[in-house]
């Protein structure tokens, strides 16, 4: 067989094989985003790639994850602050790049995820975003999935985990995983500390997350609500909420609410502790903070 006659094949081959893919990926309904940003780290042995990407539009906006890869072999001839391209292949319950390539170094800018102008709250009110240390305004008001009324301070004495979410977030790296990781943090939490530690879910989908709908979506995760509350509020108040926790939202033409992920954890005096911003920190990074806090107060 010529050399040229093989070449052609083995590009009909490769063709073939990237056709059937995609007709896999449609089939099984997972959805895939072409996205431009830099390498930000490497975890698992390169099994996993931290990228730090623009907006994908449709899907999040700019922001520093985690994503599992394909196939190891694909972050080998990376490194730290290569500009990249590559494709995301986001399922029920799943998402990962599935092929990248590298860009010329100007193609991308130098920090994306920090030098892109955030997607603001819709009707932001300029409320100041809370840093380390700052104390959390105790009259900040929500409603459980009681349809009970509590505020902020009611947490006082207490120390707090809070992250956001709204119930019908379809990106499984996001909403979904926040509410697994607290899943697996409240029974942790519960048997070191009891009652000492609260979790709050606080919805940005006022809307539609109704104290009903909470409660429905709660059961999904825990059997207790003595440790982690599901809240929602006015439309003022979770505004409030979203621009003191630098939690950006925009609600797309569909259900979708494009937004991106804060996590914080406030001390039993009523002061910030700890920001995780994004979804690159684990069940045990904020078990180890807690205890930090728990153990300082």
């Amino acid at each position: 067989m010529s050399s040229k006659r093989f070449a052609l094949l083995g590009g009909g081959l490769l063709a073939f094989f990237v056709m059937a893919g995609g007709l896999l990926l449609y089939l099984f309904g997972t959805q895939t985003y072409t996205v431009d940003g830099r390498v930000a780290g490497f975890k698992d042995g390169g099994q996993t790639l931290v990228v730090e990407h623009e907006a994908i539009p449709g899907y999040m906006p700019p922001m520093i994850m985690p994503l599992p890869v394909a196939d190891s072999s694909m972050t080998a001839p990376l490194e730290s602050g290569n500009a990249i391209q590559f494709r995301l292949a986001v399922a029920d319950d799943s998402a990962s790049i599935v092929a990248l390539r590298k860009l010329p170094d100007t193609a991308v800018a130098r920090n994306p995820a920090r030098t892109t102008t955030p997607i603001p709250s819709e009707g932001g009110s300029g409320t100041q975003m809370l840093q380390t240390g700052d104390r959390v305004p105790a009259d900040l008001t929500l409603i459980n999935q009681a349809g009970e009324s509590l505020r902020l301070g009611d947490y006082r004495g207490q120390a707090l985990v809070l992250t956001f979410i709204y119930t019908r977030c379809p990106l499984p790296t996001y909403c979904p995983l926040m509410s697994k990781r607290f899943a697996t943090l409240q029974p942790q939490l519960r048997t070191q500390y009891g009652s000492e530690v609260q979790l709050l879910s606080i919805s940005f989908d006022p809307a539609y997350d109704t104290p009903k709908v909470l409660r429905e979506y709660a059961s999904q995760y825990t059997g207790r609500l003595d440790t982690w509350t599901f809240a929602t509020g006015d439309s003022t108040q979770i505004q409030r909420a979203t621009e003191l926790f630098g939690v950006f939202t925009k609600k797309e033409d569909s259900d979708e609410i494009t937004h991106n992920l804060t996590t914080a954890l406030i001390g039993p005096e009523g002061r910030v502790r700890r920001l995780w911003r994004g979804n690159d920190w684990t069940p045990e990074d904020v078990r180890q903070a807690v205890g930090h806090v728990v153990g300082s107060s």
